[in-house]
């Protein structure tokens, strides 16, 4: 019986020059968190995880995909995913910790903050903040380059992402449709075939 030849499957194991441990993996994603502006979070955790060789590009293309299709935010089924790939249920559990409690810790501080002023934000921060959101869409098409990646290696990936696209964003369908839809067809196009 042969292997698939996905590009998951046939991605070289990530070598990790340390093992994660707890607390690695807690200080992983606190760290991520506090970079992660604007979308950014899934191309940090990426850059993290390949650099400490905790994960290859595949299998975080893997994580991020079905991190997407499972309900919740994204960026905490992310950290989920991961933390139990690499180290089980308490693994999972550090990294949503880790992930959330920065973030947390900032809008409380900022809604104090801003609760005390007077006709909101001043307009040099709303300048700023539009500007940041120039800069997030930036950091989003980044964190999507891995996924990009393993879509083109899929036979019919590109094709199927485009339709995706094409219903989503110009159509308008329902996105639960649409998933199921791909979901399905990505069955019949990718089911095993005798002797595999």
């Amino acid at each position: 019986m042969s292997a698939p030849t996905t590009p998951a499957a046939s991605a070289a194991p990530a070598t990790p020059t340390l093992p994660p441990t707890p607390a690695g993996l807690l200080r992983l994603f606190v760290g991520v968190a506090l970079v992660g502006i604007g979308g950014g979070l899934p191309a940090h955790t990426r850059r993290a995880l390949t650099t400490r060789g905790w994960m290859t590009d595949a299998e975080f293309a893997e994580a991020y995909t079905l991190a997407q299709l499972t309900p919740g935010p994204n960026a905490v089924n992310l950290a989920a995913m991961i933390g139990a790939r690499l180290l089980g249920g308490p693994g999972a559990a550090l990294s949503v910790v880790g992930i959330l409690t920065p973030g947390l810790i900032a809008m409380l501080t900022v809604t104090a903050i801003t609760l005390g002023l007077p006709g909101g934000l001043p307009p040099t921060v709303q300048s700023a903040l539009r500007g940041a959101a120039c800069a997030a869409l930036g950091v989003m098409l980044t964190a999507a380059l891995p996924v990009l990646k393993v879509t083109a290696g899929i036979r019919f990936g590109p094709t199927l992402a485009v339709i995706t696209f094409l219903l989503l964003a110009v159509l308008r369908a329902d996105l639960l449709l649409v998933l199921a839809g791909t979901v399905i067809v990505g069955l019949i196009l990718h089911r095993p075939r005798s002797g595999e």
